[in-house]
């Protein structure tokens, strides 16, 4: 078939249009802040770090881990900024306000939170310390509206610091589930992530109480899905057109070719 002046002199108008209708997924950067004590901040505390692999191999690379605290050294290099302080209790975090300044200063649109261990150590009631966690997430929700909080279900402890502190761990852990449920609100919601299910404290810890590199694992293992949940609801991102953005991705290139591709094929066999 021969193609004629008209048809030639239409094909560059019709994939100019295709391409500059064609409507492109920008996702936003995801700032997300680990807040915890010496199993997120400790110096043998490396699941952030095998977390953030996780999510790059994963094809998730649009977060900022925020905080004042740097990563540890692990074994590759890694977004390690964090808010993990070593013997800080979620009781102490509330009674000094400490949380209102780090919120100003890192601006999170999730917060991923293990707290209570310390709290538990000093024989602090389940009560209180669900008190302190709810006064944290209306700290959290003044900072951001639509803040995405994650609260794990924390690791176990060790007899061997006290005879109560597991029983203890495990009072409050059960406790969290119905306790975020009254929290949640339609804009923020908290999702509960279980931590302590299959994490054994004499092959998984170097004391009784911080992760060693079998527990790094298993820890980055229980936080991936839920805030790969997270990032996805937070950092979605807005429509716009691809002539009004240079910087698109392979994939929306690879969709505008195709729909020209399409557009092409069906004017050739008119």
């Amino acid at each position: 078939m021969r193609l004629s002046p008209s048809h030639s002199s239409s094909y560059p108008l019709i994939v100019i249009l295709s391409a500059s209708i064609l409507p492109v997924w920008s996702q936003s950067t995801v700032r997300i802040l680990p807040l915890g004590d010496s199993i997120t901040g400790g110096p043998e505390s490396c699941w952030q770090a095998l977390l953030w692999r996780s999510l790059q191999q994963a094809s998730i690379t649009n977060t900022k881990f925020v905080g004042s605290r740097s990563g540890q050294q692990c074994d590759f290099e890694y977004d390690g900024a964090n808010e993990g302080h070593v013997m800080i209790q979620a009781t102490e975090i509330v009674s000094e306000g400490k949380l209102v300044p780090w919120l100003e200063s890192s601006k999170p649109d999730v917060v991923m939170m293990h707290l209570g261990t310390n709290d538990v150590l000093n024989n602090k009631p389940t009560a209180e310390i669900l008190q302190a966690f709810g006064t944290m997430v209306d700290w959290m929700r003044e900072s951001k509206k639509v803040m995405r909080i994650i609260v794990a279900q924390i690791i176990p402890l060790d007899s061997v610091f006290c005879e109560e502190c597991g029983e203890r761990v495990v009072r409050l852990n059960e406790a969290i589930p119905e306790w975020a449920k009254g929290m949640n609100t339609t804009e923020s919601v908290i999702e509960v992530v279980d931590c302590w299910t299959g994490f054994d404290t004499d092959s998984m810890t170097s004391d009784g109480v911080h992760p060693n590199n079998a527990g790094n694992e298993k820890v980055a293992e229980c936080w991936f899905k839920p805030l790969s949940r997270a990032i996805k609801s937070a950092g979605g991102g807005e429509e716009v057109s691809a002539a009004a953005s240079p910087g698109m991705s392979a994939g929306s290139k690879l969709g505008i070719a195709a729909v020209a591709v399409t557009v092409l094929c069906r004017w050739w066999w008119w």
